[in-house]
C-alpha cells in the first residue's frame, strides 16, 4: 500500500513471526509482490521494497491506459444489465464518499470500479493484467500524492460519465471516455514531477 519506504528490506522470516504464520505463505506472498513488481530480490541480499523512478510510474500509467481502454471497450460490448447496475452502485457509493469526505475510502472505490469493469470483459488475461495496474496504481498514488486524491471532488462525476460511455454499448465511445478519464491521470502525474 505504499507504506514502506523504497528500499526497505523485507525478511520473510520477521514477516511470518509479526503476522504469526509460518514461512511457506509469506514466501508465496512475497513472489508475488515480486510478480507484481512491488518488491524486488537482490541475489545474496534478500528481498526489499522497490525503488520506482519518476520514469517507471510513468510507463506504470501508460500501460493502465492501454489496458483499461481496451477494457472499457470490451465491456461496452459485453455488459449485461445486471453488470451495468453493478457500475452504477458503485459509482452512487462515490457520491456518497465524496459527499461524507472519506478520502480512506476513495481509493478502494475507485479500484472497485475498476475491477468491475475488468470483470465485464471476461478476459482472465486482461482481468490478471489489470489486477496488477490496480495494485501498483494504489502504490503511485501514495507515493506522488501522499495518498491524497486531487480529484476527490471530482471522484463520481469523472467515473459516471465513463460508465454512462460503457453502458450505451458503443466500444468506441467507451474506449474515449476511458483513454480521456485515465489522460488526465497521465497528465497530473507530467505536471507533479
Amino acid at each position: 500500500d505504499g507504506s514502506l519506504e523504497p528500499g526497505t528490506p523485507l525478511s520473510h522470516r520477521a514477516i511470518a513471526e509479526a503476522m504469526n504464520t509460518s514461512n511457506g505463505p509469506v514466501i508465496s506472498a512475497l513472489r508475488r509482490l515480486a510478480h507484481d513488481g512491488l518488491i524486488s530480490h537482490q541475489h545474496g541480499h534478500g528481498a526489499a521494497v522497490s525503488e520506482f523512478s519518476d520514469e517507471k510510474l510513468l510507463d506504470w500509467l501508460v500501460v493502465r491506459r492501454a489496458l483499461e481502454t481496451e477494457a472499457a471497450r470490451l465491456a461496452a460490448r459485453r455488459a449485461a444489465s445486471e453488470d451495468l447496475e453493478r457500475l452504477y452502485a458503485i459509482v452512487d457509493r462515490m457520491a456518497e464518499i465524496v459527499r461524507r469526505r472519506r478520502w480512506d475510502d476513495a481509493d478502494k472505490t475507485d479500484v472497485d470500479l475498476h475491477v468491475a469493469i475488468a470483470r465485464i470483459t471476461r478476459s482472465p488475461g486482461l482481468i490478471e493484467a489489470l489486477g496488477r495496474c490496480h495494485i501498483r496504481e494504489v502504490v503511485r498514488r501514495r507515493l506522488v500524492a501522499g495518498g491524497q486524491r486531487r480529484d476527490f471532488e471530482n471522484l463520481e462525476v469523472n467515473h459516471r460519465k465513463l460508465v454512462d460511455a460503457i453502458a450505451s454499448g458503443d466500444p468506441d465511445r467507451a474506449g474515449q471516455a476511458m483513454h480521456a478519464h485515465l489522460s488526465r491521470t497521465v497528465r497530473r502525474h507530467t505536471r507533479d514531477e
